[in-house]
């Protein structure tokens, strides 16, 4: 096989009669691997493959699945092989969504497969495992005989215990078991010694799809109604079960009924009689419906800004050109509404419209409101969904039954047809950024999609990164629109800024100031809700011996471990590493161990403790793991049925409840010194988004905010709702130090599992760049670093940091690939991310 030598041509599907040929992306990892291979289009596939097409192939001695990106026919000068089969009936994408995945690759510095599989439908990609079994002569010569090669003793035992073909990932999960050090690494290598001995065999082989088309057999009638009838009064007495079966059918007229609900030896008579029919039909799995009640189905009259903001988006869609808005609003102040008027207007004109939501599993009031208003136009698209509904959810807008797509990140990527308007609901948040190749940002994906289709992009928050913010004052193609006031002129929150510097904290675990201890029992003698915030889920932060000071740390991260009280366990919240909590020091055998720190599951503790008649409801990530849990949590807290609300980020945003009337921030020092020159920005956006939860009905609001640095500027313009002047501020900042907006950023990761080759690895990566003109902390292009990451050590691995700057990202992306190609075989070792948000 042999990589194309020209560029696909796109045809037609009535393209030439001679031989066609297919051009395809093979769906396996690896940039030696990502180029376009040429295949031969069998006569019995002829009709159906076409650019867009996910396809077998035959690749070496292996069958592995590939995308097809252009059709051809110009037969190549060398052998060819044919296309296998056709691994999805539908066609994923179409020249537009190839661009955008060359884009990614580019942009983001991953592979084209990479791009390409954010085209597929959720689950259904089909990746090759790698199988191992035992020879004969595995069998015959067994442990014993590997007394100088330990580590490949130690996998063929286990093969041999499990006594079957298993995947390379289960085998070393079975030696895991009883060698915790044992890598997977490590284990890969014991077994391709072994297959060089003759002593296993390891084959490739094609996965099968995660999820596919749900299939159920349904009965209907298949006579008249009277007809049917006469059948229910003729089998009454001697075949009750068919009588009952007839029965369901003719009540469910014109439906028909599942099967499996019914009798089925009735159903097998009924069918020999002629008088039903068995067929099978695809059965869609929808997502529940969201909300937590009393969404209102009407449009709201716009206020005068709203109404600028929408006519400006009603201007693109009419003009059928590309417009870049920033809608920035204080809290309360109708976004949403703009939304919905926004997509309405789409939607008139028959085009489609996404609706993108950093955590979508936590605004159900938001999606509440689009499915009230748009009903079953209305797909949706994210994590906590089931594979299933995803899958379905997706072939819905593929079919053309769904035109509006709300979701989390990677719902940009929906396969709508003519978009009219993507709307992008507060842009600022992280949660955009994918961390994992492609590591692309939602907001640039939109961008281009919205270039592709002429449609408006409209970018909304209370608090817009900089750089956004900045874009929207300097670039020629981007507005801003402000919304300043809140609905029916209502009244921001007050906040009051709680110095704890020389306060003593009360109560068991020293969580509340009595400022915040006396507010929150008022607030709840008076009836009203209040929420608490504090962004860490968990009961202790960290465990430590009060005898040797000894802290219980993760085996395989740079990281303390946390103590849930529920379930009594030491758990790593990087890598999900899980102990029991130790009765006794296992450095000294001490029983005086001591819990530090502070967690949400201990804050609910403390409140239920200090005000009996409190009712508590928390939501972190450890009490919304089961599906669906968190719209039940804040259906309850929406009825009343308890009166604190205690959270981390999860329900700092895109929550309304008209009885909230106090918002305890416990700690705002909380990531404020993270090393991440973001971390002051974030900290302001994080306090202003959650002091919007208070007030937002006709109940004055008051947000307490408790802090070691109240002079600290976050804290100082968050506490005064004021925006622009904190804009000011961090931007000088940005600019003394030279990051965004006034640079562009790689960051370069590099790990292994021994610290010396990483820092060696850091070491030699620093020295490529400077011989390419990249200076060390001088200069327009230049980089800072090796250092050790701030979270140094992560999941087994050792990590190392540089970050490289420049005010020219295409010049930047060609030294960072030079450099990484000087490290040949270890280039695998670092991970790159282009306009990195995450500097840990």
């Amino acid at each position: 096989m042999r990589r194309a030598t020209l560029q696909p041509r796109l045809m037609d599907d009535d393209g030439d009669d001679g031989g066609r040929y297919a051009q395809v992306i093979v769906d396996q990892p690896g940039r030696s691997v990502d180029q376009a291979f040429t295949y031969s289009i069998p006569a019995h596939l002829e009709d159906a493959i076409q650019v867009g097409s996910y396809v077998q192939v035959p690749f070496g001695r292996r069958r592995v699945p590939g995308f097809v990106i252009g059709i051809t026919t110009d037969r190549p000068d060398f052998r060819l092989k044919d296309v296998d089969s056709l691994l999805l009936d539908d066609r994923l994408f179409d020249e537009s969504s190839i661009e955008l995945a060359r884009w990614l690759a580019e942009h983001y510095m991953a592979t084209f497969r990479d791009g390409l599989r954010c085209m597929l439908p959720p689950g259904a990609g089909r990746g090759t495992e790698t199988l191992v079994s035992l020879t004969d002569a595995g069998r015959v010569t067994g442990p014993a005989g590997l007394s100088r090669a330990p580590r490949q003793a130690v996998a063929l035992r286990a093969l041999a215990d499990l006594g079957e073909t298993v995947t390379i990932e289960r085998l070393a999960a079975t030696i895991a078991q009883s060698d915790p050090t044992a890598r997977p690494a490590s284990v890969r290598s014991a077994v391709n010694a072994l297959a060089d001995r003759g002593l296993v065999q390891v084959r490739r082989s094609l996965k099968r799809a995660q999820v596919r088309t749900l299939a159920r057999q349904v009965a209907r009638l298949c006579v008249s109604e009277d007809e049917c009838r006469e059948a229910v009064t003729e089998v009454q007495r001697r075949a009750p079960r068919q009588a009952e079966t007839l029965q369901a059918l003719l009540d469910s007229v014109p439906e028909a009924l599942p099967v499996a609900d019914l009798n089925r030896a009735a159903v097998k008579a009924l069918a020999e009689k002629g008088l039903i029919a068995v067929s099978t039909e695809d059965q869609e799995r929808r997502p529940e419906a969201m909300g937590i009640g009393g969404e209102s189905e009407e449009f709201l009259a716009l206020t005068g800004d709203q109404r600028c903001a929408y006519e400006r988006v009603v201007d693109a869609l009419d003009a059928r050109a590309y417009r870049s808005l920033l809608l920035h609003g204080v809290t309360g102040s109708g976004k949403t509404e703009v939304y919905l008027h926004a997509i309405s207007a789409a939607l008139e004109r028959g085009r489609g419209a996404i609706v993108l939501v950093p955590e979508i599993a936590l605004t159900p009031q938001m999606v509440g409101r689009f499915r009230a208003r748009f009903g079953d136009r209305l797909a949706l698209l994210h994590s906590a969904l089931g594979q299933g509904e995803r899958y379905d959810e997706w072939h819905r807008i593929l079919r053309g039954e769904a035109d509006l797509v709300v979701g989390a990140r990677s719902a940009v990527f929906a396969p709508l047809p003519d978009i009219g308007v993507i709307v992008i609901d507060e842009e600022h948040e992280r949660a955009y950024k994918q961390d994992n190749p492609p590591r692309y940002h939602a907001i640039e994906v939109a961008r281009l999609r919205a270039r592709q289709h002429n449609a408006a992009l409209v970018l909304g928050g209370a608090t817009p990164s900089l750089e956004t913010y900045y874009a929207s004052q300097t670039e020629e193609d981007f507005e801003l629109c402000r919304l300043p006031e809140r609905i029916d002129n209502r009244p921001l929150p007050e906040v009051e800024v709680v110095n704890l510097r020389g306060e003593t904290l009360m109560g068991k675990g020293a969580v509340f100031s009595q400022r915040l201890l006396d507010a929150l029992g008022e607030c709840i003698e008076r009836g009203e809700q209040a929420m608490l915030f504090l962004n860490r889920r968990g009961f202790s932060t960290f465990v430590m011996c009060r005898e040797c000071g000894e802290a219980l740390r993760c085996q395989d991260c740079a990281v303390s471990l946390i103590y849930h009280h529920q379930t009594r366990d030491m758990r790593c919240h990087h890598c999900d590493f899980t102990v029991p909590m130790p009765e006794v020091c296992p450095q000294c055998g001490s029983e005086d161990i001591g819990f530090h720190g502070q967690g949400t599951e201990r804050v609910a503790d403390q409140v239920e403790r200090e005000f009996p008649g409190a009712h508590v409801l928390r939501m972190d990530r450890d009490t919304v793991s089961r599906k669906g849990a968190y719209t039940d949590i804040l259906r309850r807290f929406a009825r009343g049925e308890a009166n604190v609300l205690i959270g981390t980020q999860m329900i700092a945003k895109g929550h309304d409840f008209p009885d909230v009337t106090l918002v305890g921030v416990l700690n705002a020092d909380v990531g404020l010194h993270r090393p991440d020159f973001r971390a002051t920005e974030h900290t302001f956006g994080l306090l202003t988004q959650v002091a919007g939860r208070a007030g937002r009905a006709d109940k004055i609001g008051t947000v307490l905010v408790q802090t070691y640095n109240p002079d600290h500027p976050a804290i100082v313009y968050a506490s005064k709702h004021d925006y622009e002047s904190f804009y000011r501020y961090e931007l000088e900042k940005r600019r003394e130090n030279l990051y965004p907006p006034f640079t562009r950023l790689i960051s370069l990761t590099v790990a292994d599992e021994e610290e010396a080759r990483t820092r060696q690895l850091a070491e030699k990566l620093a020295a490529e760049l400077a011989g390419l003109g990249i200076g060390e902390k001088t200069g327009d292009r230049q980089y800072v670093g090796p250092a050790p990451a701030p979270l140094s050590r992560l999941r087994g691995r050792y990590r190392y940091h540089l970050l490289v700057k420049g005010p020219v990202i295409e010049e930047l992306r060609e030294a960072v690939g030079r450099a990484i190609e000087a490290l040949g075989d270890h280039a695998s070792a670092v991970t790159v991310d282009v306009d990195p948000l995450d500097m840990m």
